[in-house]
């Protein structure tokens, strides 16, 4: 991808997503020994930074011929960046959801102006009655991860950050599909090769990471993890190539550390953050990014979790405090 593809996307962008300064935190800070800084893609337009390729994606297609329609297939973040693209775009969208999709996330998608088909209890599922869509209506698929145009949305970040913080070291950033570690790792390395990007999986979802580490293109079969928005099993191949020619390292974390990042960012920092954009904070917070010494930036990917699943992290953290607090007591008492 060349460096204009990123600012052309910037260009269609200008005046439809918000612009979100960086937020500097101390506490982060102190942790660490670095200087953190906070990208918050959870306050965001659509609750994360999907709307980003998505509309880049469309409002593309806009260029050479408008297309009468979109589709797309998604649990979540996607579906509702497609469907506020395409209705900003003033086109129709179709998103295909798992029925097993949040009904909060169903709702919001389908305020966004798309309609909305439930069907199947996987993203596979989605996928296959999407495409049959596609087929029957000429409908155009709009996928998540696996496009250039959607990695060039994506990789707006980057822009925003080098406008921002000119000496930012290291860069640590979610990684599901790809698209967004892809299309940040490729406009900031174009611009300044020394900034050091980092990619940040799950340790229950890991075939980017394989992938990266092996040097061959890898998918599995399964996912578990809390971070349901980089629960991906196949990866794009695309944001994979990109990955390899620009991605510095990549690092997995895990389900526990996720939540208390999780957690910590709601306590400390007053920040919503769901479970997948909650990774990078749980990368430098558990030691396996060293940013000692460094301006980082940590991307906070998306903010869309349901309530009741932030009462149960919530409570998962009180109990590990709790736990850690009786465990010093009981340590006190044998020293003594």
């Amino acid at each position: 991808m060349e460096l204009n593809d990123f600012f052309d996307a910037r260009a269609r962008l200008d005046k439809v997503i918000h612009r979100i300064p960086l937020e500097f935190s101390n506490y982060f800070s102190k942790l660490t020994g670095g200087k953190v800084f906070l990208k918050c893609e959870n306050l965001q337009k659509t609750g994360s930074f999907k709307v980003r390729g998505a509309y880049n994606k469309i409002a593309k297609l806009q260029e050479s011929k408008k297309p009468k329609a979109v589709v797309a297939c998604s649990a979540g973040n996607h579906a509702q960046g497609v469907a506020f693209a395409a209705t900003k775009a003033g086109i129709k969208s179709t998103i295909v959801m798992p029925t097993r999709a949040p009904l909060v996330k169903v709702d919001a998608t389908a305020s966004y102006g798309a309609s909305v088909v439930l069907h199947g209890n996987s993203y596979d599922d989605s996928y296959i009655k999407a495409r049959e869509i596609e087929k029957q209506t000429g409908a155009i698929f709009v996928t998540g991860f696996d496009d250039y145009d959607v990695v060039a949305g994506a990789g707006t970040i980057g822009l925003e950050i080098l406008e921002e913080l000119v000496n930012v070291n290291t860069i640590v950033v979610p990684a599901g599909g790809g698209g967004l570690l892809a299309g940040i790792a490729a406009a900031v390395k174009q611009i300044n090769p020394k900034i050091r990007i980092v990619g940040v999986q799950s340790e229950g979802a890991t075939a980017l990471i394989t992938s990266y580490k092996t040097g061959t293109y890898t998918t599995t079969d399964k996912t578990s993890t809390i971070a349901d928005g980089i629960a991906v099993g196949k990866p794009g191949v695309i944001p994979y190539e990109l990955i390899k020619q620009y991605v510095d390292e990549m690092v997995t974390v895990s389900d526990d550390e996720v939540a208390d990042a999780l957690v910590i960012l709601l306590e400390r920092c007053k920040q919503v953050v769901e479970p997948s954009g909650a990774v990078s904070v749980a990368a430098i917070l558990s030691g396996k990014v060293d940013v000692k010494g460094q301006n980082v930036c940590c991307i906070l990917s998306g903010g869309n979790i349901d309530l009741d699943t932030i009462s149960k992290l919530i409570q998962r953290f009180n109990n590990k405090r709790e736990e850690e607090l009786l465990r010093q007591k009981t340590l006190g008492c044998v020293q003594g």
